[in-house]
């Protein structure tokens, strides 16, 4: 066989040992060109290295070159190791039971109140306005009006009230009872400030919004003149109090309610007390 043949089936012979190599059983195409060219290259060089240009010789040198081939120009980016990519946790908290969650498993949170979608309740609540857990905004004195819109936000529980949150007209704020004055007087007693400081940061919470009329109120003991005169004046003290803890005087008007109103007999101590009582009732 004439040594061209001899050295062509070298470097067939290489380049199909070369493609079966190793772990990959399919050679790109740049693969086997070096498979080839170093099986040439190394198949020309022995064959004038050896004695005689044998075609035994050759076909060795095909063979290394071609080996060779393939390391030399194996893919580099298949030999290094992939670098390693830290994982990044797609949601910064777990969502609860019930959340409506985006294409990443996130919890939508329209409103940005911190509670989301599909628990809060009241979905859209203005920015920067305190919501309870079901996201709703906070009404304080539960009059139905949330804090943020509320211009009387300590209206006292079951007081009916406006669309501002404020009682209507007629309504009954307190009512306070043990507000004691020295006898036949209407200077206060150390117990009955104590008991008018339960009005006093209502009072002032509501002092800009509406006028509130302060009613004093008697027992029946003595003549109706004498306590109508005397309740005026207990109510008068009662406001002088109120304004020297820091309440609006000019919402605050006295009014001396006398006998005339009873909420119990008069006929026991029991009853007489609760009838010496100051009321609250919302002016206008």
């Amino acid at each position: 066989m004439k040594t061209s043949i001899k050295l062509a089936m070298a470097v067939l012979f290489a380049s199909l040992l070369s493609g079966c190599a190793g772990q990959k059983q399919l050679m790109s195409g740049n693969d086997a060109l070096c498979a080839a060219a170093g099986a040439l290259f190394g198949g020309a060089t022995m064959a004038v290295v050896a004695d005689g240009g044998s075609s035994e010789a050759a076909l060795g040198g095909a063979v290394v070159g071609a080996a060779l081939g393939m390391i030399l120009c194996s893919d580099e980016e298949e030999v290094m190791a992939a670098p390693m990519v830290e994982e990044v946790a797609a949601c910064s908290t777990t969502p609860p039971p019930g959340a409506l969650l985006d294409a990443q498993g996130c919890a939508f949170d329209t409103d940005g109140d911190g509670v989301v979608d599909g628990v809060d309740l009241c979905r859209g609540t203005p920015s920067g306005v305190a919501v309870d857990r079901v996201g709703c905004p906070l009404d304080t004195d539960r009059d139905g009006v949330a804090d943020y819109q509320d211009l009387c936000p300590k209206t006292p529980l079951g007081t009916v009230v406006d669309t501002d949150g404020c009682p209507l007209e007629g309504q009954k704020l307190l009512s306070l009872t043990g507000v004691n004055f020295a006898t036949n007087s209407a200077v206060l007693t150390t117990s009955a400030k104590s008991v008018l400081e339960e009005a006093v940061e209502l009072l002032k919470a509501t002092d800009n919004v509406i006028e509130v009329r302060v009613e004093g109120h008697t027992d029946s003991r003595g003549a109706a003149a004498y306590n109508q005169a005397l309740s005026q004046r207990r109510a008068e003290s009662v406001v002088a109090y109120l304004v020297s803890r820091g309440v609006n005087g000019s919402s605050l008007v006295p009014v001396g309610m006398g006998e005339g109103t009873p909420v119990a007999s008069n006929d026991t101590e029991e009853g007489r007390a609760a009838n010496r009582r100051v009321d609250f009732y919302v002016n206008q």
